[in-house]
């Protein structure tokens, strides 16, 4: 077992007031298999009213808002996790959404004809493992994607990644949910925290026949410690970690920071 410490923080600044701002936050960690919370804490500004609840994919949901005018928002999630190797098992059947297309992770008939004859080659046999797959998949979405920020948008769909081969975590995410499904490998999209600093991470997880397995193609590799889970779906837009409406016609300049240390 090993214990992190998670601090993750976002300063939102609005260029002029708002009000009646209502915000949706997946930024606490999941308790699983995996892992477990010893000590969590939330702060969210003043004037702001939350609750707490679960989405139907059993993420762990903050939401709420306030009416008054106001120039800033700012919440901090801070804790400390326990984890052992990263494996989510369930004794539940897999939903067949995890094996279906979706918008952001859909090829078209081209791509995906193009797709079944490379990986025809990536796999040493027809019995290869789903786990086997899924790292040769990852491998192959590392090695033909080129790291480059702000040269997409968090509507970018896989078909179009598939071509320009460019991206960040996000993108590298759904074309390999993209890959896998096509080989008939259930497969979600994760977002969350990686040891170290900056921002939130993006990685997936696929379905073994036991387990669900942690890869990260943004980095080539299969998921063993380091990495704290906030929430799971299809794809993106199934788990944004915030997400909020307002009344004003203010621009937003976010800052986000996060660390994950080891204890």
């Amino acid at each position: 077992m090993k214990r992190y410490l998670y601090n993750y923080q976002t300063v939102v600044t609005f260029s002029q007031p708002i009000a009646n701002h209502y915000l949706l936050l997946r930024c606490q960690p999941m308790s699983g298999t995996y892992m477990r919370i010893d000590e969590e804490h939330l702060i969210v500004s003043p004037g702001y009213r939350v609750c707490r609840g679960i989405d139907a994919f059993g993420n762990r949901l903050v939401y709420g808002g306030q009416r008054e005018e106001h120039t800033t928002l700012a919440y901090v999630s801070t804790g400390i996790v326990e984890m052992s190797q990263y494996v989510s098992r369930t004794d539940r059947g897999i939903s067949p959404m995890y094996l279906t297309d979706t918008p952001l992770t859909m090829l078209d008939l081209g791509q995906a004809a193009a797709w079944l004859e490379t990986s025809r080659g990536l796999f040493p046999s027809k019995d290869t493992g789903q786990a086997e797959k899924a790292m040769a998949i990852c491998h192959h979405v590392y090695g033909i994607m080129s790291y480059m920020p702000l040269t997409t948008t968090v509507d970018t769909p896989a078909k179009e990644i598939f071509n320009v081969r460019r991206g960040v975590c996000q993108d590298y995410a759904h074309l390999m949910i993209a890959l896998c499904r096509l080989c008939s490998i259930p497969a979600r999209y994760v977002c969350g925290f990686v040891e170290g600093t900056g921002e939130t991470h993006a990685w997936v997880e696929i379905h073994d026949g036991y387990s669900w397995l942690g890869f990260d193609p943004t980095n080539d590799r299969r998921i063993t410690y380091g990495y704290v889970k906030l929430a799971h779906g299809r794809d993106a837009s199934d788990c944004p970690v915030n997400r909020g409406v307002y009344l004003g016609n203010a621009t937003q300049q976010n800052i986000v920071g996060v660390t994950l240390v080891e204890l």
